[in-house]
């Protein structure tokens, strides 16, 4: 400890890190007061200051203290569930991070800081709205994009490998469509025609390509990117008042689960890889689900 206070002797407690540093844990004493239980590591504890240090540089922080607990409390949770379900996780992000702190190698700070942003951005997406695009950066969204492509390449893989077992053909049917879309999905968004282009190719491959064989549970995901494509290429505004207000509100619920507004026009151009991301990840997840499908209850492939 001697070692450390010496190397510091010249921090000034009026520097500008020193100032955001106190703001931070002022912040964190007003968002956990009285709600504190969940923060019972110090590594844990180290993430949290530093995603606040984040928070409090940006300009739209105030008055945000109890959405950053709902969103650390909710992280807690779904990394506990996801640590319970071992072999079975749905999320890699949150093992990920659990081995950053079992193993505690360099490095594992920053993993954690960005696991973080990421799960602030999907868990919280409207709180996430107040950092601008170098925090998106920092996230480290873009190389989540690529590993969560190739991870859903190898599960639709491993899915057809299986039904073929039970029904002698492809649930995920390979068309002159697909194979394009899976390397086309690995690239991060960064306009609204790339956004649309996006949502194409994952109708291609999670509705196009599977047709009926899936039978009647379908993935929320893949019911959510087939809300997507019916608002963005086809006449929504068409027929009666009252279904078309459904319609959009539909639409609406669906996109602010990825994007945390409403609508792609509203949106900062800058957070578009994190509905890439989010609509990913939420992919991967039921595509594991999905794998552990009996699914010699779907009856015979159709054509």
């Amino acid at each position: 400890m001697k070692s450390v206070f010496e190397s510091h002797e010249n921090f000034s407690a009026t520097s500008a890190i020193a100032k955001r540093i106190t703001r931070s844990l002022d912040f964190l004493q007003s968002a956990f007061a009285g709600k504190g239980e969940s923060l019972r590591t110090r590594t844990v504890v180290q993430s949290l200051i530093t995603l606040t240090c984040k928070l409090v540089s940006t300009d739209g922080c105030g008055g945000k203290e109890k959405e950053l607990q709902q969103f650390f409390v909710a992280f807690l949770e779904a990394l506990t569930h996801q640590i319970e379900l071992g072999q079975a996780a749905t999320d890699s992000d949150y093992l990920t991070f659990q081995r950053s702190v079992n193993a505690n190698v360099k490095g594992g700070a920053k993993t954690r800081h960005e696991i973080l942003l990421r799960k602030l951005f999907q868990l919280s997406p409207a709180l996430a709205q107040i950092f601008d695009s170098s925090i998106v950066a920092e996230s480290g969204v873009s190389g989540r994009i690529t590993e969560l492509g190739d991870s859903i390449t190898q599960l639709i893989q491993q899915i057809n490998h299986k039904y073929q077992a039970q029904h002698g053909d492809d649930l995920f049917k390979a068309t002159n469509k697909t194979s394009p879309a899976l390397l086309k999905i690995r690239k991060p968004i960064r306009s609204d025609s790339d956004y649309a282009a996006l949502i194409d190719n994952l109708y291609f491959l999670f509705r196009e390509s599977v047709g009926t064989r899936i039978g009647e549970a379908w993935p929320q995901s893949f019911s959510d990117v087939n809300t997507l494509r019916t608002d963005l290429r086809h006449d929504t505004d068409h027929g009666e008042a009252s279904k078309v207000k459904a319609k959009r509100k539909k639409f609406g619920k669906v996109f602010e689960r990825y994007g945390g507004v409403a609508t792609p026009e509203t949106m900062d151009p800058a957070h578009l890889p994190l509905v890439h991301s989010n609509l990913l990840g939420a992919i991967e997840g039921d595509l594991r689900v999905l794998l552990t499908r009996d699914f010699s209850t779907t009856g015979a492939p159709s054509a």
